[in-house]
C-alpha cells in the first residue's frame, strides 16, 4: 500500500511539473494594506502529522501526497470529515484524520477605530452598491460601510464565525440571494434572515430549532459551522439593508 501511494505521489509530482494537473481557487484574494500588523488574518492552519493523501474531490481520485510535518491552510470543510486545503501553490481535498487542527483562538479585544476602518476601506474596498461588508474574524465584528464621497462606518455588528474545524470561507465576494428561513437536518439547527455570499456560506441569525426558538445565542467568538451569525435583530437589519451585489471582504 505504501509503495502504491508513493508511486501515485511521484506520478502526480510529474503532472504538476508539466502543468497537467492544475487547481483553481476562485473565491478571490483578500486585499491588504497592513504594514503595522493591526489586522490579523483569520486563516486557519493545520498540521499534517503523518502525511496526507490529496484527492481531486470528495471521494474522488488520489492526485498528490502532502509530506508529514507540513502545515496547510484550511479553506473550507465538508461536514468536518473532508477539508479543502492549500499547500504551497496547490489545492485539494484531504480527510479529516490526516490533519491536526488547533483549538480555536481567543477573540482580539482591542477594537479598531472608525478612522482606521474608514481609511483602510478607502484604500482597499469597492462595491457596486452604496454599502460594503467587512468581516473581521480576529475581532468577531462585521463593519458595515456606506459610501458618499468616501467610505464611512455606518454600523458595527458583533458576530460569530466558524470554528477552526469548520472555518468561515475567507476572501472577496459579493452578496447573492437571500431568504427568511432555513433549517438543516444535518446541523440540527436553522436560522432566520439568511443572506448568501458564496455557495452554502451565509450571513444569518443565531441558531434556532425547528420551531424558530433560539437554541444558541453565542456571539463574539468562533462558534458556528462556517456561516456568519448575528443576533436576530441585527440579522433583520442586514437582510433589509444590504443589497444584492454588495461587496464583501472576509479577512
Amino acid at each position: 500500500m505504501k509503495k502504491k501511494i508513493f508511486l501515485v505521489g511521484v506520478v502526480v509530482a510529474v503532472f504538476f511539473a508539466f502543468g497537467i494537473v492544475k487547481y483553481s481557487y476562485n473565491t478571490g484574494v483578500v486585499k491588504a494594506e497592513n504594514k503595522d500588523n493591526t489586522l490579523k488574518s483569520g486563516a486557519v492552519y493545520a498540521y499534517v502529522p503523518v502525511g496526507a493523501v490529496v484527492y481531486d474531490n470528495i471521494d474522488g481520485k488520489c492526485v498528490d501526497m502532502i509530506a508529514s510535518g507540513k502545515k496547510v491552510e484550511i479553506i473550507k470543510d465538508r461536514s468536518k470529515q473532508w477539508y479543502y486545503v492549500k499547500y504551497g501553490s496547490h489545492l485539494g481535498w484531504v480527510k479529516e484524520n490526516s490533519l491536526k487542527i488547533p483549538p480555536d483562538s481567543g477573540t482580539e479585544q482591542k477594537q479598531l477605530s472608525a478612522d482606521f476602518i474608514e481609511s483602510y476601506a478607502d484604500k482597499n474596498f469597492s462595491s457596486k452598491t452604496p454599502h460594503f461588508v467587512w468581516v473581521d474574524i480576529d475581532r468577531q465584528r462585521i463593519y458595515i460601510l456606506e459610501k458618499n464621497d468616501s467610505w464611512k462606518l455606518k454600523k458595527i455588528i458583533v458576530c460569530s464565525t466558524g470554528k477552526n474545524e469548520s472555518p468561515t470561507l475567507r476572501g472577496n465576494f459579493t452578496i447573492e440571494n437571500r431568504g427568511k428561513w432555513f433549517y438543516s437536518d444535518r446541523l440540527g439547527s436553522g436560522a432566520v434572515n439568511w443572506v448568501r455570499y458564496k455557495d452554502s456560506y451565509l450571513f444569518h441569525s443565531v441558531a434556532m430549532d425547528k420551531n424558530k426558538n433560539v437554541i444558541d445565542n453565542t456571539l463574539g467568538q468562533k462558534h458556528s459551522s462556517g456561516c456568519v451569525r448575528m443576533s436576530v435583530e441585527n440579522s433583520q437589519w442586514f437582510y433589509d439593508n444590504i443589497e444584492y451585489g454588495t461587496g464583501v471582504c472576509i479577512y
